[in-house]
């Protein structure tokens, strides 16, 4: 039941910046990478990051970045006390 929740995945560029390509799996994003390396149209030699996230996260990045103009490794980072209060937590 967790799995489905989590069914977006997303290729970044390089820089964490840009989300170049989605899909709804792993496979489907796997040949989007590759054809679109076959076909030279990736910066940095094809080199992407890949992410996984559940569809309500993803339309909340895209509406950050959008609004605000913000890159993906901003819109992305998780916020708030709770986060802030587990990863001190499990850190130190």
């Amino acid at each position: 039941m967790m799995a489905n929740q989590y069914n977006i995945f997303i290729a970044v560029d390089f820089f964490n910046a840009d989300i170049l390509f989605v899909a709804n799996s792993s496979g489907e994003l796997s040949q989007q990478i590759i054809t679109a390396i076959e076909k030279h149209e990736l910066a940095s030699e094809g080199a992407v990051r890949l992410y996984r996230t559940s569809n309500q996260s993803f339309k909340i990045i895209q509406r950050l970045m959008s609004h605000y103009q913000l890159p993906f490794h901003e819109a992305a980072r998780p916020k708030g006390a709770n986060y802030e209060n587990q990863t001190i937590d499990t850190a130190g």
